[in-house]
């Protein structure tokens, strides 16, 4: 955007935030400083927004704005501001919408749905809904923004757009700086007692509260820092510019290490079992798009790898690695068994376990009472609380009265709260990303995209696995996957070329069209 009336509203910016440092406190100068600098940028360019909104995910609990407001939720008003504005100033940029975006409204209708029928709290029914229109919110924001046929004449470095270049940066800048944090507090033992694991230490939690909701949010980064790291070596070793793929290779190399060693540290069983799934799925779109003569490394590190393992089982065995990590690994397999809670002998040792599976029992309860639309959006644990009405029997499982928050499994949880609706439309959405994945794979051209398309399938695939023990759509962690879901779709439109209409483009209304 170059109107005039921006330098304007430029030397407006400095010249309020030169008055308010004068005149001020300094607290609330910088605030609003910070506000009037976010307000302008959104204006220039508005993925400035995308990237705010990105960043403070991890930050979000830590500060609250002047009405209650968090930093995300501030952020996401901008957004929907800029995102008018924009649409207002440039009418004739095309929108299109990706093949995610139906099931992605189906799968928010179904939950609207249930939060109209909830037999319980339709508040907080309302709110989860919210929460989770966030994530189209910032998938069309992010596609319409960095649209190929739109940057076509920015091509920055490496022949990609400073735009995309910051986007990555910030889905890998806010997980690593949270990492960060929460080697720190594993380190030097800063965290409640319930954390502990010995030795002085405890689990690592980073600005995110839970270690096992820490460690999803980390599931949702690493791999994307793995496959820019990897490509970008792929990239050097085939000559490609060296200061955009050395800056690349060392900064999400950077990013990769901090992501892997915080989750390592989070001591999250469920955490571990995603980066499986994740790593499984990086491997396999990497073998996909390497050049044939380095697939053939890529087996021979393969084996190094899977030998490491197997050393690293026997050192275990032995002794050598510390207890701590030897007895969450060997408790795997408890979480895996299922049996029924009720009447077993609770001691400190299957503490865990029972309460697990306690709670996967009851969104069994909830599902079985309201089959079709579930309890509601948000209301897993007002429905586990709630005393059974007469002739009912209860839904939790005695001795456990009190909710965790979820069913410590996504799949189920969504199941008791939205019904066989809700649960199917989820697995539709998730179908069809992985459909999206696939094309991104099949498409990829150049390192740089090749290494955003095999990290995005990596997260999917750790999303997937982990949530087989964890509910990671929480704490508007959406922001950083919907961003993930929109460069899969970024990746197929540029190896596409889609500078030109692609042939299953179909026109809608006015500039607007829909990618099938």
């Amino acid at each position: 955007m170059t109107h005039p009336w921006f330098k304007v509203v430029v030397w407006s910016v400095v010249g309020s935030s030169a008055l308010a440092l004068a005149l001020l406190p300094l607290a609330t100068a910088a605030l609003l400083l910070f506000t009037l600098v976010a307000v302008t940028l959104a204006v220039v360019n508005p993925v400035w927004i995308i990237y705010l909104a990105i960043l403070s995910v991890p930050v979000q609990e830590l500060l609250v704005l002047p009405g209650g407001l968090s930093l995300t939720q501030a952020s996401l008003v901008l957004m929907i501001g800029s995102f008018a504005l924009h649409t207002l100033i440039r009418p004739d940029d095309p929108q299109r919408f990706g093949r995610l975006l139906p099931p992605l409204a189906l799968f928010v209708w179904t939950l609207a749905l249930s939060a109209v029928g909830t037999p319980y709290n339709r508040s907080e029914a309302v709110r989860e809904v919210v929460r989770w229109a966030t994530v189209p919110l910032i998938y069309l924001f992010a596609l319409r923004i960095l649209d190929p046929v739109l940057l076509r004449e920015d091509r920055g470095w490496a022949g990609v757009s400073w735009r995309i270049w910051g986007l990555v940066a910030a889905l890998l800048i806010a997980p690593a700086g949270t990492a960060l944090v929460g080697l720190v507090q594993y380190w030097y033992g800063l965290g409640p007692p319930s954390f502990a694991i010995g030795g002085g230490r405890v689990r690592a939690y980073g600005t995110i509260g839970q270690p096992n909701s820490f460690a999803g949010y980390l599931n949702q980064a690493w791999p994307l820092a793995v496959g820019m790291a990897l490509f970008a070596g792929v990239g050097l070793m085939r000559g490609a510019r060296r200061l955009p793929a050395l800056i690349a290779l060392g900064g999400a190399g950077l990013a990769g290490g901090l992501l892997l060693t915080g989750l390592l540290a989070s001591f999250s069983r469920g955490g571990w079992i995603g980066a499986v799934g994740g790593t499984l799925a990086l491997g396999v779109a990497t073998v996909i798009m390497l050049p044939a003569q380095l697939r053939r490394l890529v087996r021979q590190l393969a084996l190094v790898a899977a030998a490491g393992l197997i050393g690293l089982a026997l050192l275990g065995g032995g002794g050598v690695l510390p207890t701590t990590f030897t007895q969450r690994i060997a408790s795997l397999t408890n979480n895996l068994r299922l049996f029924d809670a009720r009447g077993v002998a609770i001691t400190p040792a299957n503490f865990a376990v029972v309460e697990r599976m306690a709670h996967l029992q009851a969104a069994w309860h909830m599902l079985e009472r309201y089959p079709l639309t579930g309890v509601g959006p948000g209301n897993y644990s007002i429905a586990y609380e709630a005393p059974p009405r007469v002739g009912e029997r209860p839904i939790s499982i005695r001795p456990w009265y009190q909710s965790r928050g979820h069913a410590h499994n996504y799949y189920l949880h969504i199941a008791a709260e939205a019904g066989i609706i809700g649960l199917t439309a989820y697995l539709i959405l998730i179908g069809t990303v992985i459909v999206q994945a696939v094309r991104a794979v099949q498409t990829a051209e150049g390192w740089f995209w090749q290494g955003i398309a095999a990290g995005s399938v990596g997260v999917v695939g750790a999303v997937a696995a982990h949530n087989l023990f964890e509910h990671l759509h929480v704490l508007n962690m959406g922001l950083q996957l919907g961003s993930i879901w929109a460069l899969l779709v970024l990746v197929e439109w540029h190896g596409l070329g889609t500078s030109q209409p692609a042939p299953d483009r179909v026109s809608a209304v006015g500039n607007w069209s829909y990618e099938r």
